[in-house]
């Protein structure tokens, strides 16, 4: 292979046919342009070469479900390893979504996102999450820079790894950062977040330590390199592995260290979940591969992780702030008096970070404290706003208990509106006691019969936990009362934030 150096600070400027190319319509699929440079260009040669790198074991087994990566993006003969230690964990694993975060080494301004059709390597093509890249193109400081992507290796290299380990489909979010100011770098991990909560992993992309006087203009130690490139590693590592992200960034600006993808680290160590731990899966520095410490680059990599779901008792707390309480009713509302006015459904923005996480809902209307139209859903492929905005819609038109008495304009300063933001259900085994009264909504299924009653309907009506059951089966389900009792019922249970208008 050609052009493979551990040296990877430069793209040169391509060809304008490739800028031309990258003009193309958005729909089109991207070419990696990796293969044959940092990569083999064969099928056969690279998932050979992926594979043999998979089976490297990480020097310190991470326990837990892997939630994110970091891991270097050299030529492959040079970082494979280390790559290949990070990404074994991943083997055989399902995600949804990948979010990938590679950095611009020809320093472009801000962040781009690939609203493309797919990305395509030498593996296969992987098809794109355009809902999740829109929803990132709506916020700064995030833009849509198709040329920025043509010819970056950064994050090009760790495709082939994601789809040689990971088991059946996923649909990949694009991201590149390039020269932006802290509060952009914390902007940009308050828009990735709320994408982590379904079945997402994050992968940022990094070389570490550039060190050479004439190459990098880095050598803060001219005597014991391995030894002192390794404590400078280690310092880095240990902000790295507790999520540390101020300390990150203080050890990079104290040291001068020339970690390439300072910032695509510095995104995922503020968008992981705070239960999240980070293990050092391996480090090592080219020098001991080329046996010249004179030019050498320093490669990571880490796996974190969150500790592995119980389903029979995992709980998901939801706990949006007053702030985001107050901007879904005031949205409810909006939907509430366009359906009532008989205007077309709102088309709503939202740049809450906190409202733009996937969630079921459900929003409630009543007059002088009677049901008058309650419609959700609980599972979500959209923001939990839009989510809002089309429940509320339908409570107001298309809620059957109310076909003969649908609200009026003149009844609309009377409605009052509650919005129930749910967590994801989980099935429970017997439910007399694994379901909390007050505390639990239940979901009641068993062949082609269902229904709900949402975590309120207890306290407001004074039931026990008996008659919750009992009445969800007989009322909404359709099912004998005490069909909840029979292991062939399916009982799920979840929680809910409720909140409404003040009185």
């Amino acid at each position: 292979m050609k052009n493979s150096r551990p040296c990877l600070i430069l793209i040169a400027l391509v060809a304008g046919t490739l800028l031309a190319a990258s003009c193309r319509a958005e729909q089109q699929p991207l070419t990696a342009a990796g293969a044959g440079r940092w990569y083999p260009a064969d099928r056969a040669e690279l998932a050979g070469m992926v594979d043999g790198f998979l089976a490297e074991k990480p020097d310190t087994a991470p326990a837990g479900m892997p939630v994110g990566i970091i891991a270097p993006h050299a030529g492959y003969p040079y970082s494979g390893k280390c790559a290949g230690a990070a990404y074994s964990a991943l083997k055989g694993r399902s995600y949804g979504r990948v979010i990938v975060i590679g950095l611009s080494h020809a320093g472009m301004p801000g962040a781009a996102v690939l609203n493309a059709e797919s990305y395509v390597t030498p593996l296969g093509a992987t098809e794109i999450d355009r809902d999740a890249c829109t929803r990132l193109l709506e916020q700064k400081p995030f833009a849509e820079m198709p040329r920025a992507f043509i010819a970056e290796h950064s994050l090009d290299n760790h495709i082939p790894f994601i789809q040689r380990a990971l088991k059946g489909k996923f649909r990949l979010v694009p991201v590149l950062i390039g020269v932006v100011s802290p509060e952009e770098l914390a902007s940009i991990a308050r828009q990735i977040k709320p994408l982590l909560e379904k079945n997402t992993l994050l992968v940022a992309s990094s070389d570490f330590t550039h060190y050479g006087r004439e190459s990098f203009d880095y050598a803060p130690f001219i005597d014991d390199v391995p030894a002192n490139l390794e404590k400078l590693a280690m310092e880095a590592a240990g902000a790295i592995r507790k999520l540390d992200a101020a300390g990150f960034a203080d050890h990079v600006e104290r040291t001068g260290d020339t970690i390439c993808g300072r910032n695509p680290i510095g995104v995922l160590l503020q968008a992981l979940p705070n239960d999240a731990s980070g293990t050092l899966a391996r480090f090592y520095a080219s020098g001991s591969l080329t046996g010249d410490y004179s030019t050498s680059v320093s490669y990571l990599s880490f796996v974190f992780t969150r500790k592995e779901a119980d389903n029979s008792q995992e709980e998901t707390t939801i706990m949006l702030s007053k702030e985001a309480q107050l901007e879904l009713l005031k949205i409810a509302r909006q939907a509430l008096e366009a359906a009532v006015s008989g205007k077309k459904k709102p088309s709503i923005k939202c740049d809450l970070p906190e409202l733009l996480g996937e969630r079921g809902a459900f929003v409630t209307l009543t007059t002088g404290g009677d049901l008058r139209g309650c419609i959700g859903q609980f599972t979500a492929d959209e923001p939990v706003y839009k989510v809002v905005v089309n429940r509320a819609w339908s409570a107001a038109l298309e809620d059957p208990r109310f076909a003969d008495s649908r609200l009026k304009p003149a009844d609309l300063p009377a409605v009052k509106i509650e919005v129930s933001v749910l967590s994801p259900m989980v099935r429970v085994k017997d439910p007399a006691k694994e379901v909390k009264l007050g505390v639990h909504g239940i979901y009641i299924k068993r062949g082609w019969n269902s229904g709900t009653f949402l975590p309120q309907v207890a306290t407001d009506h004074k039931m026990t936990l008996e008659e919750f059951l009992s009445t969800c089966c007989s009322h909404k389900a359709g099912l004998a009362p005490d069909a909840w009792k029979d292991p062939a019922t399916e009982v799920y249970v979840y929680t809910a934030q409720v909140f409404g208008e003040s009185e």
